[in-house]
């Protein structure tokens, strides 16, 4: 009798809870603005983690030692994208691109684009997730199933995305200040081993791999297209200059664990790793007493997945207007069971490094800069008829 009793106030508990975790975020969400500010460090974090973690061992095992050349030429057109973003923010006039297109084109192609972003949204989430569990399962938990791992980890993202805005940008202060302080940590202790020799001779190759290799840092710096989804949001002037200097942070998040590789392990042994940014954690030791801290790492990472994957599935909110909180609910359910299973196709870890490699991030790029060009396509169309109609009015 005690049990039953027991259960029924932990189910209304629970309930209660949940109904009131629901309502706050509502009420959050009638005011959820940023700034550009608070959106730079987000974006540092989310795409940093990209830039930082997935891209530096195809670029090395691509461009070799002069991985660092692609990664600096990608940074400097990047300022040649940048205006496509703020024409498509000044003519969207602070407004929902979504709400925006449907407004002005109808619902059918505001449902193909939104569908076309989802996909994009959640194969990232697949393959962040993916990449996240088997570095987990190498590192320290062998033998718990992946299915478990990533259950858990997608629990707990969708909690934070389903809050709002702020939240995760607030969550986000606090785990990136602790990030940059241990990747300043590791990039300064490990400068007694650093050999800046062994980033010589330039171009020794020639610059076609140069030229390969620059896929993988703009797949990074295409992410930038984040910004269009949740530029409603910001609440201040988001100018060139602030795209200047996320754009120099991302660099410079691939160009330290690019360049730290090469320099620590040489070409031929950092071309082989799988997660250099990682490795280089193994060699910190200060004199003879401080050593083995490697477990750190583990902090950076789940800290920046938890972010990526949380903002991710938030901008999958943005896509498609619901009616009802239960609606929206299911909808990002559905999502995250999609990335969970495509997360768990059995596939080597070999084959699936290649796959990422060779297929999914080039194709990622070339996808996501056709899609901005789309955008900026239909947004200039649909405002010039708009302007003509005005005219003739």
């Amino acid at each position: 009798m005690i049990d039953t009793y027991f259960k029924i106030f932990m189910e209304n508990l629970i309930a209660e809870s949940l109904e009131i975790f629901y309502k706050e975020a509502r009420i959050i969400n009638k005011s959820d603005s940023i700034t550009s500010l608070q959106l730079i460090f987000l974006l540092m974090t989310v795409i940093g983690f990209n830039n930082h973690v997935f891209i530096i061992s195809p670029l090395i095992q691509t461009a070799g030692r002069d991985a660092w050349i692609g990664v600096i030429i990608i940074f400097l057109l990047t300022f040649g994208v940048i205006p496509l973003f703020l024409y498509i923010r000044k003519k969207l006039r602070n407004e929902s691109l979504f709400e925006w297109l449907r407004s002005r084109a109808g619902k059918s192609l505001s449902v193909f684009i939104g569908l076309i972003v989802i996909i994009y949204l959640v194969l990232l989430l697949s393959l962040s997730l993916k990449e996240t569990i088997d570095w987990v399962k190498i590192v320290f938990m062998p033998e718990t199933p992946s299915f478990v791992l990533t259950l858990i980890l997608c629990i707990i993202c969708s909690l934070l995305a389903v809050t709002s805005l702020r939240t995760i940008i607030s969550l986000n202060y606090i785990l990136l200040f602790i990030i940059i302080l241990l990747g300043f940590f590791v990039a300064f202790a490990n400068l007694q081993v650093k050999n800046y020799k062994l980033l010589t001779p330039i171009l020794e190759h020639g610059f076609s791999p140069v030229l390969k290799s620059m896929v993988y840092p703009a797949s990074g710096m295409i992410e930038l297209i984040f910004f269009l989804f949740i530029q409603h949001k910001i609440k201040t002037p988001f100018k060139f200059k602030h795209f200047a200097i996320i754009s120099i942070i991302l660099a410079s998040l691939t160009l330290g664990p690019a360049i730290g590789a090469i320099t620590e392990f040489g070409v031929e042994e950092a071309a082989n790793q799988r997660f250099p940014a990682y490795e280089q954690w193994g060699l910190v030791y200060l004199g003879h007493f401080v050593e083995h801290v490697d477990f750190l790492s583990i902090y950076q990472w789940l800290a920046g997945i938890f972010i990526r994957l949380s903002f991710l599935l938030f901008m999958t909110r943005e896509v498609f207007t619901f009616k009802k909180r239960k609606s929206e609910n299911i909808f990002l359910l559905s999502l995250v069971a999609i990335a969970i299973g495509l997360t768990m196709i059995p596939i080597s870890d070999l084959k699936f490094s290649i796959l990422v490699n060779k297929v999914f991030l080039p194709t990622m790029f070339w996808a996501s800069f056709s899609l901005l060009l789309l955008l900026v396509v239909i947004v200039a169309w649909l405002s010039k008829r708009k302007g003509a109609s005005k005219n003739a009015f």
